[in-house]
């Protein structure tokens, strides 16, 4: 019985770093909102969660993308986690893409997702959150057409952060 008891408290003491670095991983959070049904609540929409390094090729089994509205962002992770979402399936440029980097370690909220100049990287050192840099390349419509995402910067830019 003793043998049992040291065996658990090991095992636990061995999982606890496991459990800490885990954790620390990136996390985005891609609201679709649409102010027709959810009126000005804050959160009150659909959500699709991804953690880090776990690119997702197309989101039409969630059937998000054929419903009205616009999407938004929260992104978790340490300095320099980077995600690039696409307007199309498969990583696909052609509706556009945002790449959105983190520039320190504090959330971020992007609300507009199409509030960025087009074809240059732009900093924002947001009050109500952390600081990051984007690079946007425009699409009619491209917040409502969010088809997939890929973590890390995505297609070559014009330069690079």
């Amino acid at each position: 019985m003793n043998s049992y008891k040291r065996l658990f408290i090991l095992l636990f003491i061995l999982m606890f770093p496991a459990f800490a670095f885990a954790s620390g991983k990136a996390n985005l959070d891609l609201w679709k909102r649409d102010p027709f049904l959810y009126g000005s609540c804050g959160h009150c929409a659909e959500l699709l969660s991804f953690t880090e390094n776990k690119d997702r090729a197309d989101f039409s089994s969630y059937g998000y993308q054929y419903s009205s509205g616009y999407y938004t962002i929260n992104l978790k992770g340490a300095k320099g986690t980077a995600v690039t979402l696409f307007g199309m399936e498969d990583f696909r440029t052609t509706r556009g893409y945002l790449i959105v980097v983190k520039e320190d370690d504090k959330d971020i909220e992007i609300t507009d997702l199409e509030a960025f100049p087009p074809s240059t990287w732009t900093t924002v050192d947001s009050e109500a959150g952390g600081k990051y840099s984007a690079y946007y390349l425009p699409h009619q419509d491209f917040k409502a057409l969010i088809a997939s995402i890929k973590w890390g910067k995505g297609p070559q830019s014009a330069s690079s952060t």
